[in-house]
């Protein structure tokens, strides 16, 4: 306290001058119309600037939180949209043509370690055995396919990305349906070639290439990329360079795609293909 008021006494004028000072500008604003009007023009820009910062930076620090919430979001809409695709394919005027369970089902996980300066990229996820997840997951985000699951822990996941040199999908074109093996050449990490592709097939810049559904890990038709360009190096076949929908370097929230009929598949096909 005797601190306090020896620095009243030391700056006395001072802080009297700022009272004045005050006081006197308050009188202006209070009498006179003209200077009260742009004082509070003013003013209504200061405290609007103010606010709009203050809730910028609170916007900021929930930026974590309203990912997430997206996220999840995200993965209840794709499970209500299966249940759709499975009840509009169970019942065909009136008669049961398929059970209605569905075929895919989504976990939600978030990227906390990635490369993509390499030819042989890794994501990791905090989802793991615990989270029912296994080896040969697919793995997508809500811009198009990320990769599919290649190891795992209790709570971690490591995915092998598009723009890995050992990583092979099933795309095709979307608009005709023909498919092709989706395969990075280790060099951008935006583009990615399609190739087995036809001589013949009509394909031009623009075109969307899709998941074509013939294996068991992706379902048909998620986003994969778009024509870039296409070569026709060979007789036979086409080289089809696809520009990634997926943008790796901005990678945040993912979500794992359990085939919930795989093993049924598999058991079939390792009894009938191997005979």
């Amino acid at each position: 306290m005797k601190e306090i008021i020896k620095l009243i006494l030391k700056y006395h004028f001072t802080i009297i001058f700022i009272l004045l000072e005050i006081v006197s500008f308050s009188l202006i604003i209070r009498h006179n119309e003209y200077q009260r009007a742009i004082f509070s023009q003013h003013a209504s820009t200061l405290f609007g600037n103010i606010s709009s910062v203050t809730t910028d930076v609170k916007d900021y620090f929930r930026l974590k939180e309203i990912n997430e919430a997206l996220a999840d979001e995200n993965i209840q809409l794709k499970k209500r949209l299966e249940g759709f695709e499975v009840l509009r394919d169970t019942v065909v005027r009136g008669i049961v043509v398929q059970d209605s369970i569905p075929v895919y089902d989504y976990t939600g996980a978030r990227v906390v370690n990635a490369t993509f300066n390499r030819v042989k990229n890794y994501i990791t996820i905090d989802r793991g055995r615990k989270n029912f997840i296994e080896k040969e997951m697919g793995v997508a985000s809500p811009e198009g396919i990320v990769g599919l699951i290649q190891d795992l822990s209790d709570n971690y996941s490591i995915v092998i990305p598009l723009i890995n040199i050992d990583t092979r999908i099933s795309a095709k074109i979307k608009k005709n349906n023909y498919y092709g093996s989706l395969q990075w050449d280790g060099d951008n990490y935006r583009y990615s070639y399609l190739k087995d592709i036809p001589y013949h097939v009509d394909v031009v810049e623009g075109d969307t290439i899709v998941t074509s559904g013939l294996s068991k890990i992706f379902p048909e038709g998620i986003i994969v990329g778009y024509v870039e360009a296409v070569d026709r190096e060979t007789a036979n076949f086409l080289k089809i360079k696809v520009r990634l929908a997926v943008d790796f370097k901005r990678l945040n929230h993912v979500y794992v795609i359990e085939n919930k009929k795989k093993n049924e598949q598999n058991l079939l096909e390792a009894i009938n293909y191997h005979e």
